[in-house]
Order: structure tokens, then C-alpha cells, then sequence
């Protein structure tokens, strides 16, 4: 199961330093008006929210860490939702000690520097997100 796009554009920027990392992107997606795409990033964080998806539990477990680190590697994809445009987006850090923790991207993440490329594509049909029963998630329903 997929769809075909081709890229239509490539934004590349930066967000400021203190704006929050999630809502940042988001409105960059919302002002670009963008409803497929993909997206990757680095730079750093004053401090991070994110979550662990629990398999045999079928729900979220969000953790925060109250300290700066560097993004190793941010990127997700973006897709309609609801009739509006979402970024799903996995984010990677690593702490000064270099052990490294992930999860996916929540507000409240503070920037300190984060440069981004964001593509946005091109198509016939457009990947809607969509309750899937079997994981409990909201996924492309093709």
C-alpha cells in the first residue's frame, strides 16, 4: 500500500531561538500551506518533552527533560488529519553525558538553534490519517 508524489517544493529556514520546536514547525506548515510533505532538522534544545508509544498498552507515555541537548536527527512526515494539515515527528537527542534518547516530538521543546528543510509534494491523492483499530493509532488509510 502507497502513494505517489513528487516533490513540489524545498523550504529551507530556521526557527528562533526560545520558539517552540512543535508549534514552530507547525506553523511553518500551516503558513506554507502544506498538506504532504516530509521533514528534517537539526540543532539543539534548552530542554525536551517527548513520548514513547506503548504497544500492549495502546497509549502514549510522555516524558520531559529539564536540560539542553543536541538533535541528532528530527524528521517526519506530514499528512491530513481531521481536514487539516499533521506533522508527525520522531526527534533524537543527545545529552552533554553523550547517551542519546528519542521519542516523538511534544510542545514545550524551547529551540536554541534548529535549521529545518521541509518538502512539500505533489500528487493525485493525498495519505489522510485515519483511527486504525489493530494499533490503535491514527494512520494512512490507502
Amino acid at each position: 500500500m502507497y502513494n505517489i508524489f513528487r516533490i513540489d517544493n524545498v523550504y529551507q529556514g530556521r526557527l528562533k531561538k526560545d520558539e517552540d520546536l512543535y508549534y514552530g514547525l507547525m506553523n511553518e506548515i500551516k503558513n506554507l500551506n502544506i498538506h504532504e510533505g516530509f521533514i528534517a532538522g537539526i540543532g539543539s534544545v534548552t530542554k525536551a518533552s517527548i513520548a514513547f508509544y506503548n504497544q500492549k498498552e495502546g497509549t502514549y507515555e510522555n516524558t520531559h527533560v529539564n536540560e539542553p541537548m543536541e538533535i541528532v536527527s528530527l524528521k517526519g512526515n506530514i499528512s491530513l488529519k481531521d481536514d487539516k494539515p499533521f506533522a508527525h515527528i520522531h526527534i533524537t537527542l543527545a545529552k552533554r553525558d553523550f547517551t542519546v534518547i528519542g521519542g516523538h516530538l511534544l510542545p514545550d521543546t524551547p529551540v536554541f538553534a534548529f535549521e529545518y528543510e521541509i518538502f512539500s509534494y505533489a500528487g493525485e491523492n493525498a495519505n489522510v490519517r485515519k483511527f486504525n483499530e489493530d494499533t490503535k493509532l491514527f494512520l494512512w488509510s490507502f
